[in-house]
């Protein structure tokens, strides 16, 4: 997260019912929106990583699997060298 404090003001339309839902919650909508807006920023991400991961090819998977077996093999032998 940034430490600026520079913003940029956006006009937005909402459902007057939900808006007065969310003045009943909260006196400061700057905070609450940039919260909102934050969640759902953080979901598109996580919707991505989760789409490309689900898309991988089975090579792909194969290779990371040795991949991962290999490293943890030099771990041990790096741990059992050191006396770990």
């Amino acid at each position: 997260m940034s430490n600026s404090t520079q913003k940029r003001e956006v006009l937005v339309a909402l459902d007057a019912e939900f808006a007065d839902k969310i003045d009943q919650l909260t006196d400061n909508w700057t905070e609450a929106i940039e919260q909102a807006l934050r969640l759902w920023y953080a979901k598109q991400i996580e919707d991505k990583l989760r789409k490309f991961y689900l898309n991988r090819s089975q090579e792909d998977i194969e290779f990371e699997q040795e991949w991962a077996t290999f490293a943890e093999e030099q771990m041990e032998e790096i741990l059992i060298e050191e006396g770990l």
